[in-house]
């Protein structure tokens, strides 16, 4: 079984996007990287829909409102923190003036830590999700090309991708011709070789499997003590 069948059932595209989204850059790259092998196509469509606090910043001041209204105070001044004047300027210029003064105060009065700020961020982007799943934001309004199709799943395995790359490996292997006048054992050697490096590539994507449910396991875990912390 692929890392990627357990997510072909419907949710199961979301359901990975939220762990590639709460993944540290370096682990979300691996994570991409394992699952081009599977399907180049999922890969393609997981990468395009990533949600990132840069993305959200680039929305219209009409939408972002909406999200700076309803995050905490804090979390916004932490995630806002240390970013160019300039644009701290454009992105509150949506808020009414109390609430603007209200966050560049707090700005201006606390001085959060690298993983402060991020966690504030991680924070924020995990909220505009929750505001996704209400509908308060509309992607296909506000951003189509982040919008998930509610039949994704359904439509990434009807679609023609590539072969993953293990399989390509054992066929360009098994496509040795076979010579007229080789004896059977001198034919077996190889098919068996190709049997075990087949094996072989099946325990470790396996393997990787189980590292990256361990590793959900942690982010979740991790995920909810910080947002206690905050809280």
């Amino acid at each position: 079984m692929g890392m990627l069948d357990r997510y072909k059932k419907k949710g199961g595209f979301f359901q990975l996007l939220q762990l590639l989204e709460t993944s540290p850059s370096a682990k979300r790259e691996q994570f991409l990287t394992l699952i081009a092998g599977e399907s180049p196509v999922w890969e393609e469509a997981l990468r395009q829909r990533i949600l990132t606090i840069t993305r959200v910043y680039s929305w219209d001041g009409q939408y972002l409102v909406e999200i700076f209204s309803r995050v905490q105070p804090m979390t916004l001044a932490y995630a806002l923190h240390g970013n160019p004047p300039e644009q701290i300027e454009q992105l509150l210029s949506c808020l009414p003036p109390i609430s603007k003064r209200k966050i560049t105060d707090l700005m201006t009065e606390s001085n959060p830590s690298a993983a402060e700020k991020g966690t504030c961020i991680s924070k924020m982007l995990s909220e505009v999700r929750g505001f996704i799943s209400q509908g308060i934001i509309r992607l296909d309004k506000v951003d189509p090309e982040l919008h998930i199709p509610e039949n994704i799943e359904e439509v990434l395995s009807s679609t023609v991708h590539a072969v993953p790359l293990y399989e390509t490996d054992a066929m360009k292997k098994d496509s040795k011709p076979n010579i007229v006048g080789d004896n059977d054992g001198a034919v077996a050697a190889p098919a068996n070789s190709q049997e075990t490096e087949f094996l072989k590539r099946k325990v470790n994507q396996l393997a990787s499997e189980v590292n990256a449910l361990k590793h959900e396991n942690s982010v979740l875990k991790d995920k909810l003590a910080q947002i206690k912390k905050i809280a």
